[in-house]
């Protein structure tokens, strides 16, 4: 145990010079030993070197995936938070699936239900932080004097006054404040002031028809 210790600063020093000379990440390398050491069994030695490469500040999900499964009963449930989220973030982007293939039974639903709540972490955050720029955005539209703002759910709209403006019906009343409807003026005759109406001459009566002598039913006097 203390022999592996001792010996592992040396293994990641010669990896950092292979590494320089291949191109490859040394972090890189180490992680695929300590996968290696999992899959024969030896937990004790795949920690070890899980821990050398998270130590040197790897964001490798995989990394935390495997330590948290070197952990008896797959104990590793912290682990297994830390992976989903930097799985997330994305800040080394790897394929997190194809790592964990072999990976079934209680590890792996523990595993699974650690990512699920990171994503619904993250959109959880996401429409937070949309949420909060919508806001900033109509506050600052408002200050301005340059954003309409649209309503709400909840709000009532104003209900427009679809009257014509000749309509009979359309007083233009606003808070309870009557108004009374304009009417025409009457049209007066010439000449009379009081607006009455100026009765027609009488015609003379014309007198009636003398009924003719072939008539037989007129009735002679």
């Amino acid at each position: 145990m203390r022999m592996q210790s001792l010996f592992l600063p040396f293994t990641l020093a010669t990896l950092l010079v292979a590494s320089s000379v291949s191109g490859q990440d040394p972090l890189d390398e180490m992680y695929g030993q300590a996968v290696h050491a999992f899959f024969r069994g030896d937990l004790e030695h795949a920690e070890e070197l899980l821990n050398e490469v998270i130590d040197a500040g790897s964001m490798d999900p995989r990394a935390y995936y495997f330590r948290g499964l070197c952990q008896p009963c797959c104990g590793g449930s912290a682990d297994f938070e830390t992976a989903a989220r930097l799985e997330i973030e994305g800040k080394k982007v790897v394929n997190v699936g194809k790592a964990l293939e072999r990976i079934q039974g209680g590890c792996r639903v523990e595993i699974e239900k650690a990512r699920t709540r990171a994503r619904l972490s993250s959109r959880a955050q996401l429409m937070e932080l949309q949420r909060t720029k919508y806001e900033q955005m109509q506050l600052g539209g408002n200050a301005a004097g340059g954003m309409i703002v649209p309503p709400r759910v909840g709000d009532v709209a104003p209900v427009p006054n679809g009257l014509a403006p000749n309509d009979p019906f359309n007083t233009g009343m606003t808070k309870g404040e009557p108004k009374g409807i304009a009417s025409e003026p009457k049209t007066v005759e010439p000449g009379d002031e009081f607006g009455t109406e100026i009765p027609k001459a009488e015609m003379p009566e014309e007198p009636a028809p003398t009924p003719a002598d072939d008539d037989p039913f007129a009735t002679k006097p």
